[in-house]
């Protein structure tokens, strides 16, 4: 018998292989399905997917063998890594590397044997999807052609593996930075953010006129450190599924009118109105999370604020559409041009107008009150004609 040689990169063909972390897995349905393929296609009762490790070679799916490992010296699988395309054993009998082989000899009494390598980057092969007989025979180039395909298929699933450790690490590092952030800027923020409020309202006396601007600067600018590190925290926690709505009954009109109430006083600060357009007999109700429903209304409010011209009114609509309930908010300012209208719900995506000149945002608001209203089963979208108005609403299903 004659022991195949080791790669010449083995050490790196190892660390691939335990990189995987796939050696002692349970068996998995989607490379059972490729063994059985192969089978199938070669004709053959047994296939299987071998993982050569340092001492044994082990068996990720056994298509027609009860074995899941054999000792690394014996196997045929030990030479197939040593070639690029399908390596072939037509008669182990009349083979002298392996005649006296006891996987040849005993069972599973291999006489015929083709092996694929599993090439992964770098060149480096972990393994085989190989076919056994029990007796002699040969193998058609189609065949040989569908098994290296078969193989490319193993190879796409064990770099499949590798993409998924990434993420659930990149998921374990993103759970980090969100505690961090929690723990060690928002506290110092919200802190900092009381204290300058104190002062402000003057609470520990009169200020000069230097110290009053140089405060309300500091204050402003911690008001949107704050804004951002929350919407950061709000963001991640949506699109990981960590908020659980508390869907209630809602009647919308008391909604519209809270959220009016609640940022009335912003609106003044940007020398806007607010105004609700709706039949005050109005009765819909759908079922939502209050406090999340407010907090969309209140960035479409904000941002009409914002975006608008100084004395504007605001308008806050109700009304009902098709089984839907439709909320929205319009403002009679420059517009927004076609080609940004499509960047409005990304991620730290905000309008540079020239008239834009008063509180900045974070550029996440819109794209978090998109995440809560499709958690709400609903949709989101605006309609704006330049230098007439803009309209944000969302639309959710009547109770």
């Amino acid at each position: 018998m004659e022991t195949a040689s080791l790669p010449s990169n083995e050490a790196v063909r190892l660390h691939k292989l335990h990189e995987l972390e796939i050696l002692d897995t349970l068996e998995e349905q989607a490379y059972d399905d490729l063994t059985s393929l192969a089978a199938r296609i070669c004709n053959t009762p047994i296939a299987l997917i071998s993982l050569i490790d340092k001492d044994r070679q082990w068996f990720k799916s056994h298509y027609g063998l009860e074995a899941r490992e054999t000792p690394r010296d014996y196997a045929f699988c030990a030479h197939a890594i040593l070639n690029d395309t399908v390596f072939v054993v037509e008669s182990s009998g009349k083979d002298n590397r392996f005649h006296d082989n006891p996987l040849a000899t005993g069972e599973p009494h291999v006489e015929f044997y083709a092996g694929a390598p599993l090439i992964m980057g770098d060149n480096i092969r972990v393994g085989t999807l190989c076919v056994i007989d029990h007796e002699e025979r040969t193998i058609s180039n189609e065949q040989k052609t569908a098994l290296e395909a078969l193989a490319r298929q193993v190879v796409s699933q064990l770099e499949l593996r590798i993409k998924i450790k990434e993420l659930i690490l990149l998921d374990q590092a993103k759970d980090e930075f969100i505690a961090l952030v929690s723990h060690e800027l928002r506290t110092p923020l919200t802190s900092i953010f009381g204290s300058l409020s104190l002062l402000l309202n003057k609470v520990t006396g009169e200020l000069a006129d230097q110290q009053k601007q140089l405060i309300d600067v500091s204050f402003r600018n911690t008001e949107r450190l704050l804004h951002l590190v929350n919407d950061i925290l709000d963001l991640a926690k949506l699109e990981s599924g960590k908020i659980d709505l508390k869907l209630e009954k809602i009647d919308v009109l008391s909604l519209a009118k809270k959220a009016i109430e609640l940022n009335q006083h912003y609106s003044h600060t940007c020398e806007t109105e607010l105004k609700l357009e709706c039949d005050d007999s109005l009765q819909l109700s759908v079922m939502g999370d209050e406090p999340r429903l407010l907090q969309v209304l209140s960035n479409f409010i904000s941002n009409a604020a914002k975006f608008t011209h100084k004395g504007d009114c605001i308008e806050v609509s109700v009304s009902a559409e098709n089984g839907s309930v439709f909320i929205g908010v319009t403002d009679h300012g420059s517009g927004i041009p076609p080609e940004q209208q499509s960047l409005l719900f990304k991620k730290f995506q905000q309008l540079h107008q020239k008239s834009h000149n008063k509180l900045p945002g974070t550029g996440l608001g819109l794209n978090i009150c998109k995440n809560i209203i499709e958690q709400h089963k609903g949709s989101i979208g605006l309609e704006s004609k330049e230098n007439a108005r803009t309209t944000f609403y969302f639309k959710l299903p009547v109770v």
